[in-house]
């Protein structure tokens, strides 16, 4: 790795920043499998239902279990994303059943199923901005954060025509995207009655560790994962993502501040991307990725990526 990440330099001194070097140095972070992912997914399930156990018990209150639940609930999406991307299995294909396995149970406190958002997140890599065919396209290209926020929920309830009329065309072309729909639609399912038989027993409870925090969550993930990555930009590889700033250490907004480097390379897993965009640096520039040049030559956990 440590060789694949130095500057490639041809042999007129000059720094190297062809695609096919710019690859080389990709590569070198690619194929090892995010136990991270693996411990957050399950993690942040088990914690969820200690939750819903120390409320029941009556060892918590319900107001204070709401603010843990939700903020539990904060970290359930990113374990099934890294799944949906093969990252939780790396290139041990004997381990790919990890994938929808974690990916899955973490979806759990956010009520979604893992294939169905699969298929979905798969269209909006290969169409990122597209009006005609990006998924994510609704959410992310709006004036204001907070429609962001809310437009979301039309997407994740079925409620958007748009949205819904996108899906019935992939569903009528994409054989793979319909399997992953169909297959996903049984988990979804089984997660909706899992809900109603919760209410029906423990209808606040339900309400404050469940329902409302998904809602929340679902909301934060809208403005953080799509609008503020993509908003107002155009189609294409070096052009569809930008870096961004909003004051708040990266770590509270999943590091979507530096999500350029997903869509540059999806298979280089999420906590793998700071050193990666390090590597990458010169090679942003010379793409003209938007906010590149303001990036940092060390990536840390404080005020995002900017100096």
């Amino acid at each position: 790795m440590e060789l694949a990440t130095m500057s490639v330099v041809m042999e007129n001194n000059q720094e190297d920043l062809s695609i096919d070097a710019e690859r080389l140095v990709a590569r070198s972070f690619m194929g090892r499998i995010e136990w991270e992912m693996i411990v957050v997914g399950i993690g942040q399930f088990l914690i969820w239902l200690g939750i819903w156990f120390m409320v029941l018990q009556g060892i918590l209150p319900l107001w204070a279990g709401f603010i843990l639940s939700t903020i539990s609930t904060a970290f359930a999406y990113l374990p099934s994303h890294a799944g949906q991307h093969g990252h939780l299995s790396g290139k041990h294909k004997n381990l790919k059943w990890l994938n929808a396995f974690v990916g899955q149970i973490s979806l759990i406190p956010l009520a979604q199923s893992h294939h169905i958002l699969k298929a979905t997140h798969m269209k909006h890599h290969a169409h990122t901005n597209n009006p005609e065919k990006d998924p994510d396209y609704f959410t992310a290209h709006v004036d204001h954060w907070w429609q962001a926020a809310l437009n979301v929920h039309l997407q994740t309830d079925g409620g958007d025509p748009r949205f819904q009329k996108m899906m019935e065309t992939y569903m009528e072309e994409d054989q793979n995207f319909k399997a992953d729909i169909d297959k996903g639609s049984t988990f979804a399912l089984m997660i909706f009655f899992g809900q109603m038989i919760s209410a029906f027993f423990f209808p606040l409870e339900t309400l404050f560790l469940w329902w409302i925090p998904k809602k929340l969550v679902a909301s934060y993930l809208g403005v953080i994962f799509s609008h503020e990555p993509h908003k107002v930009l155009p189609v294409g590889r070096y052009k569809d993502t930008r870096f961004w700033v909003n004051g708040i250490p990266r770590f509270f907004n999943h590091s979507m501040q530096i999500h350029v480097m997903h869509h540059m390379y999806p298979n280089i897993c999420h906590f793998d991307e700071p050193k990666a965009i390090e590597a990458l640096k010169p090679f942003m520039i010379a793409r003209g990725i938007p906010g590149a040049e303001d990036l940092p030559d060390k990536i840390s956990y404080k005020l995002l990526t900017y100096k």
